[in-house]
């Protein structure tokens, strides 16, 4: 895993441009995304490979459940962003997500048998930790399907994840073992993709808070702004012996055709 931080943190910083350059309304924007997230599929695929390689064990059973999981996950966003289908793509996103659930609940279980003999407070931070990782899986699972209760779920996995950093802060110098350690050491010898999940969630989460109170605009995936699509579903009044919508799309080519030059 440790071996594969540079390229998730290119791949991070990517996820961000994209985001910024859909954002902006230029084409390449959605396209670098799915780029990216092929990209995560390809090296969770090469993770893979060297796990099954290395480790022929049960031991690794989890792990191997994990990587399989967000192969699919990143792979179907990727075909996703390219309006890629094919039969049954939206029950494997939902087996994929589910079975990535059920991999970090059993995490969840192990490691706080594992701490809470040695301490409490770390075992029950760590608890926050894994439970932020689960409902942020659960509201991507849910935001096609049942979108109404996808920003609740995030909104609580956001909470999680806030009670973890909190009690990570002011309890990092636990006398665990003869040693001062905090739940910030302990996450960081994980040897799964907790952190990078953790990441990848704050990524979109910030992006999320920030549209909803119009600091940034949303992503376009078309040609024209999302004012004009959301007007087409008013009602067609008329302004000036035209509809509203052609009359935006009249101004707002003649301001492309102004400042585009």
């Amino acid at each position: 895993m440790r071996n594969y931080i540079p390229i998730y943190y290119l791949l991070c910083v990517l996820l961000i441009f994209g985001a910024f350059a859909a954002m902006a309304q230029n084409g390449y924007g959605l396209k670098l995304l799915g780029i990216v997230a092929g990209s995560f599929s390809v090296v969770f695929f090469v993770q893979l490979l060297w796990v099954l390689k290395k480790n022929g064990d049960r031991t690794q059973s989890l792990n191997i459940l994990e990587l399989l999981s967000l192969i699919l996950i990143s792979g179907i966003l990727f075909l996703r962003v390219f309006y890629i289908r094919f039969m049954f793509v939206e029950e494997i996103f939902i087996i994929s997500g589910l079975l990535l659930v059920i991999v970090f609940i059993i995490k969840l279980v192990k490691t706080f048998k594992s701490l809470v003999v040695r301490s409490r407070i770390i075992a029950w931070t760590i608890v926050l930790f894994h439970a932020s990782i689960i409902f942020y899986v659960l509201s991507m699972l849910m935001a096609p399907l049942y979108p109404r209760y996808a920003e609740p779920s995030g909104m609580l996995a956001f909470a999680f994840l806030l009670g973890f950093a909190l009690s990570a802060w002011f309890n990092k110098n636990l006398l665990i073992g003869g040693k001062k350690q905090s739940a910030f050491s302990f996450i960081n010898k994980f040897k799964d993709h907790s952190v990078l999940l953790i990441a990848i969630f704050l990524i979109f989460t910030a992006y999320m808070g920030l549209t909803k109170i119009n600091v940034v605009p949303k992503m376009y995936t078309d040609e024209y702004p999302q004012a004009y699509f959301e007007l087409l579903n008013e009602i067609d009044e008329e302004v000036d012996g035209r509809k509203k919508h052609d009359e935006f799309k009249i101004q707002y080519d003649k301001f492309v055709e102004r400042h585009g030059k």
